[in-house]
C-alpha cells in the first residue's frame, strides 16, 4: 500500500506480526508448564533427594546462584510439582535469615514472566515441618522496572534442609509492581513529547527461573 509514493507503515502485515508473537509468547509459557507436567520425578521421597550443601555469607557477599529449568530435578510435592533445589543446614544455620532475589524474565515484548518460590524445609528425618510465607516485595531505586524482588524468612529452628521450589498456588498467580515510571513519547500537535508514566506491570508465574539464596548466618 502507497501513500504519495511511499509504503504506508502499519497495514495487515503488522497486525499479523502481533498476532504472531502473542501466539509464540502464549505457546512458550504453555510449552514451559506442559514440560514439567510431563516429566518424570527424581526421587521416592525427600530423603533420596540430592543435597547440596550451603553456605552462610555476609551480605557483601555473593550469594548463592539458582537456576531452575527443564533439566533441573522434579518433585511431587504436597503443593504440586515442581523443579526444586535442594540443600542441607549446617549446624548453626537453623535460625538464620533467609533472603532470596529474583529479577522478572521476558519471553518476548509481549508476554513477561518470573519464577516464583517457595521454600520448604524438613527436620533431620527428612519430614517436612511447618515455615511462613515468604514475603515478596519489589525493591526499586527509580520506581522503574529495573529492580528484583526478595522474599525473607527465617529458618525453623527444627530445619536440617531446605527446598527452593514453587507451587500450584503460586503458577495461577502474577506478581505485580504497583508504581512503575516509565517514558512514554507522544504527539502535541505537529511537535514530539516524552513524559513520565506511571502503572501496573504484572509477571506471571512461571516454574522455571533463577533466583539468588543468601544465608544469613
Amino acid at each position: 500500500m502507497m501513500d504519495n509514493g511511499n509504503p504506508v507503515r502499519g497495514g495487515p502485515w503488522l497486525a499479523l506480526l502481533v498476532v504472531s508473537m502473542l501466539l509464540q509468547a502464549c505457546t512458550t509459557v504453555s510449552e514451559t508448564r506442559n514440560a514439567l507436567r510431563t516429566a518424570e520425578v527424581c526421587c521416592d521421597d525427600f530423603a533420596a533427594m540430592p543435597f547440596a550443601a550451603i553456605r552462610s555469607v555476609n551480605p557483601s557477599d555473593a550469594p548463592v546462584g539458582i537456576k531452575l529449568d527443564d533439566r533441573s530435578p522434579v518433585y511431587p510435592f504436597s503443593t504440586g510439582k515442581s523443579y526444586f533445589s535442594a540443600y542441607a543446614l549446617s549446624p548453626g544455620q537453623p535460625g538464620s535469615d533467609l533472603l532470596l532475589m529474583f529479577a522478572p524474565g521476558r519471553f518476548n515484548a509481549l508476554n513477561s514472566g518470573t519464577f516464583c518460590p517457595i521454600v520448604t524445609y524438613l527436620n533431620s528425618q527428612h519430614q517436612p515441618i511447618a515455615s511462613e510465607d515468604l514475603a515478596i516485595r519489589w525493591v526499586s531505586a527509580d520506581k522503574s522496572r529495573t529492580g528484583y524482588w526478595t522474599a525473607a524468612q527465617t529458618v525453623p529452628a527444627a530445619a536440617s534442609y531446605l527446598i527452593v521450589h514453587t507451587s500450584d498456588e503460586m503458577l495461577s498467580r502474577q506478581l505485580s509492581i504497583d508504581a512503575v515510571t516509565e517514558n512514554q513519547t507522544i504527539m502535541v500537535g505537529y511537535a514530539v513529547a516524552t513524559i513520565p508514566v506511571t502503572r501496573a506491570a504484572g509477571y506471571r508465574c512461571l516454574p522455571v527461573g533463577e533466583v539468588q539464596v543468601i544465608l544469613l548466618g
